[in-house]
Formats: structure tokens, sequence, C-alpha cells
């Protein structure tokens, strides 16, 4: 008992240090992110083998057999992984070496996760653990964006589960006491990270897998032509060639020029040369009415003429309502 406790506690204590170089990792770079990666795959390797040792995960149980306090060493060969994928070799073989034990960690862990039921379908699909033939490029992009917006979710999930378990823990801080909510929200967080690892693990098996097949390619080729200069291709091919680069040009000219129109009409004229417009149409309309009043001034009758002109309308009037309009024309009349 006391060994298996020792045992127990040595994987608590290398989980701790594995998580540390793990960040430390992702946070430096050049010399010093090489030192503590060759460190965090030996702090890897003992993790994993104190794992194996202690057998934590079995193939009969369930994900809610597992402790709550046992969830996160799940994340120990995705850790190994993350570590072996930093390697810096220049060597293509070591290289190669190197991303395929990568590979191995990462689908360790990802067999691991189905087995427990913690893989999410679109997750098991990209990862195409049953051997099925790889997807067209259309599904891989809905699958890649299905995956990003639930990357978000997760994050945030996290976040609030984080803020969660702070509340909890000042809580226990003034009562003395302890939660089962604590160890509640402690395996939604854990399970929340594993999910979060497999979908990084599966985009990051991909590209390892790439970079392989590139390794292997270049292992192909004999050493004597590796050095070989490649000949210019023809003058009349490399025309064609400027030719097809010089419309590629235009066309991503043409369509940057198009990605922030505007969506209405722009002004053609300031705000003063729009104030001087509408001035200008005043002063002809004032200069209308002044015209149309001195002609009125100038063509206005007398007051003698305007009687005149009265009494002669009135007389017609009168006229007209005495003789009315055809009276005259017996053609006219019905006959009797």
């Amino acid at each position: 008992m006391a060994a298996a406790d020792s045992q127990v506690f040595s994987l608590s204590a290398l989980y701790q240090q594995a998580c540390r170089i793990h960040q430390q990792a992702s946070d430096l770079s050049g010399a010093d992110a090489d030192n503590v990666v060759k460190a965090g795959a030996a702090v890897m390797q003992q993790c994993q083998a104190a794992m194996d040792q202690l057998a934590l995960f079995s193939n009969n149980e369930d994900a809610d057999d597992i402790a709550t306090a046992d969830l996160k060493y799940m994340l120990i060969p995705a850790m190994h992984g993350d570590i072996l994928a930093q390697t810096q070799v220049r060597d293509p073989e070591v290289r190669r070496h190197t991303l395929q034990s990568a590979v191995r960690h990462y689908s360790r862990f990802l067999e691991l996760c189905e087995q427990y039921g913690l893989l999410s379908k679109d997750v098991n699909a990209a990862a195409r653990l049953d051997g099925q033939e790889p997807l067209d490029q259309n599904t891989k992009r809905q699958q890649k964006v299905q995956r990003f917006k639930r990357e978000r979710e997760i994050k945030a999930k996290m976040a609030n589960v984080q803020m969660k378990r702070m509340r909890i823990a000042h809580i226990q801080e003034e009562d003395g006491v302890a939660d089962d909510q604590d160890e509640e929200s402690e395996r939604e967080a854990s399970l929340l990270q594993i999910e979060l690892e497999t979908m990084k693990a599966v985009e990051q098996t991909q590209m390892l897998q790439q970079e392989v097949h590139l390794l292997e390619h270049a292992a192909s080729i004999p050493r004597d032509q590796r050095q070989q200069t490649p000949s210019p291709p023809p003058p009349d091919v490399m025309q064609h060639l400027l030719g097809a680069a010089s419309n590629l040009q235009r066309q991503r000219q043409n369509l940057q020029s198009q990605v922030f129109r505007p969506t209405v009409a722009l002004p053609t004229v300031s705000v003063e040369q729009q104030g001087m417009i509408e001035l200008q149409k005043v002063q002809a309309s004032q200069q209308k009415e002044a015209a149309a009043a001195a002609y009125r001034a100038a063509h206005e009758d007398s007051d003698e003429d305007s009687d005149a002109k009265v009494d002669k309308q009135r007389a017609w009037d009168d006229w007209k309502d005495e003789n009315p309009s055809g009276w005259g024309n017996s053609k006219l009349r019905p006959t009797a």
C-alpha cells in the first residue's frame, strides 16, 4: 500500500513537472526551447512509464469509473506528442523518426479517449481511427470550421468553470468545510481540457503525417541528385509563367479594391460646395421673381382701361345669357 501511494505521489510530481516543461516549451524559442524540449521528452517518458505501471486506465471501464484526480493523466501522451513535435533536429532521418514517434503518442491519446467515449463524432471522423478512406477537401474544411467553433465554446466554458472553482475555493476558505461542487467543477474542467486536446491532436497528427511523407520522399532521392541544381525552364515556358503571374497579380489587386467598398453612394461635393450651390439657386430664384415683378409693373393697365375691359366683359356675358349657344340654328331643333 505504501509503495502504491509513493508511486501515485511520484506520478503526481512528475505530471506537475511535465506541465511546467510543456508550458515553457510553448513560450520559449531558439536554443532555450531546444533544451527545455530535450528535458521534457525525458520527463514525459517517465510519466508514461509511471502511468503504465499503475494501470490507471483499463479496457473494461467507462469514463464515469475514472477517478476525478486521474482524468488529467490521460493528457500525458498528448503532451509527450507536443514535446516531440517541437524537437528541432537537422538530420532528416532523425526528424522523421521523431515525428513518427509523436504521431504514435497522439494516436495513443486519441485511442484512449475513444475507448472511454470521450472522442466526439467530428473528431473521430477527422482522426480516421477506423482506417477508412481519406476525406475530401470540402468535408475536411467543414470539419475544421466545426472544430474551430467548438474550440471557442470549450475555451469559454473552461473560463467559466475556472471562475466557478475560484468562487468555491473562496467559500471553502471562509467556511472551512469541503464541498462536492469543487470535485464536480474539477471533473468538468478536466473533461473540457481532454476534448480540447483531442481536436489539437487530430490537427497535429495530420500535419506531422504530411511532413513525414515529405521526409520519406526526400530520403528516397539519391544523395548525388539532392545537390543538383535544377535546370531553368525554357524561355517560352518562362514567358508564359510571367504572364500568368502578372494576370494573377492584377486579379488580386482588383479583388483587394473590392473588399471594403462602401455600401452607399459617397458624396461628390463638400459641404461648402453644396452651400454655394444652394446659394446660387436662391439668388437665381430671387432674380426671376424681381424680373417678373418688373414686367408686371411695366405692363400694368391704367384704371380707366381696366374699367373699360370690365364693362366689355360684362356686356359680353349678358349677351351670352340672352342668346344661348346654338339658339339661332333652326336645323338643330327637333321637328314637330
